[in-house]
């Protein structure tokens, strides 16, 4: 597991109340719902393998339901869980979004089972909304098709009566409400690592960018196996005319098919339609985004191919329909060879090394904080975090870290070493020492000592590079002169 997985247990595990987890929450950018499932069982124990639990219970459940309760023939119920997002991205990785994919799919079958018990529905798309800010994308999409329907059906046959509608519309709001303010930024927030919001805004490019994201990746989920971070593919339209000639034809092909496979039914690609282009401006003017994101647009897809069986369970869907479902479970098939080549992650392998070799006890330094605090984790110990001069066990997006550089590596090391009264730091790096970066150390009166490399790891930043800080006693006077208490 690497830190986007570990890190929300970490938060649980540091938040001794509901209104400490909220608030670490508003420096996370998620809605509540997946770090209170998460704290529950951090009560009782201190484990990384409680994530694992949690995460095979969400993802056994995903499977029975497609399997038990989906309106799919026996190989269709196959292709479907033998895609991409069913067999890695929502089920393997512990994170949210297997949560949003089992509250998708019991939303999917009360809406082809039970339509005429809106409530139901209101809560099952409010706790979507709960789980990620896509999920809050993908729960108004999924209100959108069945208001379409239940509209249409007002005169002939209504669903409800209007007032259990506007019941149900009060309980989806209230969901909704809460979701947006959980996952509202708070106002000491970092954007170091993901850039401010609405710098693209004026692109033309870049707009049209997150459009061909939005559209294309969905269905062409990952790399070749054989290259890293084959689970997270990009469209590099900066390498020339003919690549975006190239995104534009597939793009053109996908919306065709989905088109020609919905075209009779409105409803059907009105959460299509709205998935996609919600998601293009969220990723135009919020957050870049990756394939967890783009997953949406998949499941207001499967979404729509789930009404049209449920329907009509002796007609074949289209053709369209079983190419994509069958693309998704060629890549599916290459994530599962990508995820077998290279460790997805050292952090685990680091912390063991620490521990086999009686390190445990040296201060742990790290640097980069986004990276590094993984190995503290698995360890359920300290680090000492150079970027925002602070010790913690988990990893806090606050603003406290946003004026770091690399030149003040060497000083914010001095300021560590103080703070531990000069004795030897084990330092953890998520990229290797370069000569010059060795040297601006040894210039400080650090000596250097290579101790451990685990590289090669499927997520690139999940790499890791073990050092051994010792500070010369003419440098230790000197680092008594700086401010080194830690950021509180």
């Amino acid at each position: 597991m690497w830190r986007d997985e570990l890190n929300a247990l970490a938060i649980a595990w540091a938040s001794p109340t509901i209104s400490s987890l909220f608030w670490h929450i508003h420096r996370e950018g998620h809605p509540w719902l997946w770090y209170l499932i998460l704290w529950i069982p951090s009560r009782f124990t201190q484990s990384v393998l409680v994530l694992k639990i949690v995460q095979c219970i969400v993802s056994t459940a995903v499977i029975l339901l497609v399997a038990l309760r989906s309106p799919f023939r026996t190989w269709e119920k196959a292709l479907v869980l033998a895609g991409y997002f069913f067999v890695f991205e929502y089920t393997v990785l512990a994170r949210m979004y297997g949560v949003m994919l089992l509250l998708f799919l019991v939303y999917q079958w009360w809406r082809t089972t039970r339509p005429r018990e809106p409530i139901i529905g209101a809560v099952l798309l409010g706790l979507i909304a709960s789980v990620d800010t896509i999920g809050i994308i993908l729960s108004f999409a999924l209100l959108l098709e069945y208001a379409y329907t239940a509209f249409a059906k007002r005169h002939n046959s209504p669903l409800f009566p209007k007032r259990t509608a506007v019941s149900a519309l009060a309980v989806y709001a209230g969901f909704l409400l809460f979701a947006v303010w959980s996952a509202k930024p708070a106002a000491d927030v970092s954007w170091r690592t993901t850039g401010a919001p609405f710098k693209d805004a004026k692109s033309l490019s870049h707009l049209y960018d997150a459009f061909l994201h939005y559209t294309i990746l969905p269905f062409v989920q990952v790399k070749s196996p054989r290259s890293h971070f084959f689970w997270d593919p990009d469209l590099p339209l900066h390498t020339g005319h003919v690549h975006l000639i190239v995104y534009t034809i597939a793009m053109l092909i996908i919306l065709g098919m989905l088109y020609i496979s919905f075209r009779s039914r409105r409803n059907l690609l009105l959460p299509l339609g709205f998935t996609i282009l919600a998601g293009t401006l969220f990723r135009h003017l919020i957050y870049p985004g990756y394939e967890r994101h783009f997953g949406i647009v998949f499941l207001a897809f499967l979404a729509a191919v789930w009404i049209v069986r449920a329907e009509d369970p002796s007609a074949l869907l289209s053709i369209p329909v079983y190419i994509l479902l069958a693309v998704s479970t060629l890549f599916s098939v290459w994530a599962v060879i990508g995820s077998w080549r290279h460790p997805f992650s050292y952090d685990k392998t680091a912390a063991q090394w620490i521990l086999a070799n009686h390190l445990e006890n040296m201060p742990l330094v790290g640097e980069e904080d986004t990276s590094v605090v993984g190995v503290a984790e698995y360890m359920h110990r300290r680090i000492y975090q150079i970027e925002c001069s602070c010790v913690d066990t988990y990893m806090l997006f606050s603003a406290r870290r946003d004026n770091f550089t690399k030149a003040d590596a060497p000083q914010r090391l001095l300021q560590a070493a103080h703070f531990y009264h000069d004795v030897p730091l084990l330092f953890v790096r998520a990229y290797p020492m370069n000569q010059d970066e060795e040297d601006g150390l040894k210039a400080e009166g650090f000596q250097v000592e290579p101790l451990a490399s685990f590289y090669d790891a499927e997520e690139i930043a999940e790499n890791f590079y073990l050092y051994r800080l010792t500070l010369s006693g003419a440098s230790k006077d000197a680092a008594s002169t700086l401010n080194s208490k830690p950021t509180p």
